[in-house]
């Protein structure tokens, strides 16, 4: 194996870092032809989330790991490079780079399924031990609770070795696949290393009833009901911990122990013609909701910011276009001022 780094300044301190994988992915459609390369995966669009409250001054606030193999397309890399990233890239001279085959089932976009066409090449936090980002102020996992508990506890230990006293904010979304009734007590568990814990409300259901193969019906007060366990049992070390439950169009709830569930709305709504696929979406949030936790403690921004970075990952596949500021204007993503849309989203809160 050979790996090397790039694009890492040795004083690097960022705000925010994910530990998720970077995907090309494959989209098969039922109605048009299929495209490849396109980028994905839980840690770029969590990524996504937090830059596009990091604007081009402070872009380099967020870190990006990129677990990458022998064949890693240039697009890629100039794209990740035009966000002005702290980017950590490794390269495993052995492998391909990890690839995904996404099909769509019917012209609606409504059914799909996802495999790997190649072995997944997964950044951990070991690789952070002679990295600026070991210093990051948050850090995003997506992961099944044994490996939570593995990678949090080497995190720690390797903070400790380098004299990093502070705790950082620790996000875990936990794996979909290990989301079911006979692991709902791993998870139970696990929460108390974290400080914030965030299923979808799909994910949140099979950890109560299990996995079947009818649709789940949304519950505001079943979803709310099965939050209160998790944090009766606690989240974070000192209990103080946040549940933030991604539901889709029906917005989010945001939790925490001595707090009334609020529930925010999402940006878009349900069959809005702007949205194009929901993948990422809630990857990018939580990179939204970190930022925003750490920089001002209150949940219910944090869940309205990252309300909105979800919307930027659903209006095309991959992720959107960033074009740079000018002289007259700041940056705009698909277009638009991230900032507007959050005013926007603001507003309507406020009459909810």
């Amino acid at each position: 194996m050979d790996q090397h780094v790039i694009n890492v300044p040795s004083d690097s301190h960022p705000v925010f870092v994910s530990l998720g994988m970077t995907i090309l992915d494959e989209i098969r459609f039922s109605h048009q032809n299929t495209v490849y390369d396109v980028p994905g995966g839980s840690g770029l669009f969590a990524v996504l989330g937090a830059r596009l409250f990091k604007p081009t001054t402070k872009a380099t606030d967020v870190g990006c790991i990129v677990a990458a193999g022998c064949d890693l397309p240039k697009p890629l890399l100039s794209l990740l490079q035009s966000w002005r990233l702290t980017l950590l890239v490794l390269h495993d001279a052995d492998k391909p780079c990890t690839r995904g085959l996404l099909e769509y089932l019917d012209d609606g976009f409504g059914g799909r399924r996802f495999s790997y066409t190649t072995t997944p090449l997964r950044p951990s936090t070991i690789q952070l031990a002679d990295s600026g980002l070991l210093h990051a102020k948050s850090f995003h996992f997506l992961a099944l609770p044994e490996d939570l508990e593995s990678q949090v506890t080497t995190l720690l230990r390797l903070r400790k070795e380098q004299g990093i006293a502070e705790r950082p904010l620790i996000v875990w979304e936990p794996a979909p696949m290990g989301c079911d009734l006979v692991r709902l007590e791993s998870h139970l568990k696990a929460c108390a290393l974290v400080d914030v814990f965030s299923p979808n409300h799909i994910e949140l259901d099979h950890l109560f009833n299990g996995k079947n193969e009818a649709d789940i019906e949304f519950s505001p007060s079943t979803t709310e009901a099965q939050t209160k366990r998790f944090l009766e049992e606690g989240i974070g070390p000192n209990q103080e911990g946040v549940a933030v439950i991604r539901s889709g169009y029906h917005g989010a709830l945001v939790l925490s122990k001595n707090g009334k569930a609020e529930w925010l709305p999402a940006y878009y709504g349900k069959n809005d013609d702007k949205v194009v696929d929901a993948t990422g979406a809630g990857n990018a949030f939580l990179g939204g909701f970190a930022v925003a936790l750490h920089e001002t403690k209150d949940p219910r921004e944090a869940g309205l910011r990252g309300s909105v970075a979800a919307s930027y990952a659903i209006e095309q596949f991959g992720p959107p276009k960033l074009t740079a500021s000018t002289s007259s204007s700041g940056e705009l993503w698909n277009g638009s001022d991230v900032l507007l849309r959050l005013q926007d989203l603001k507003a309507r809160a406020s009459k909810a």
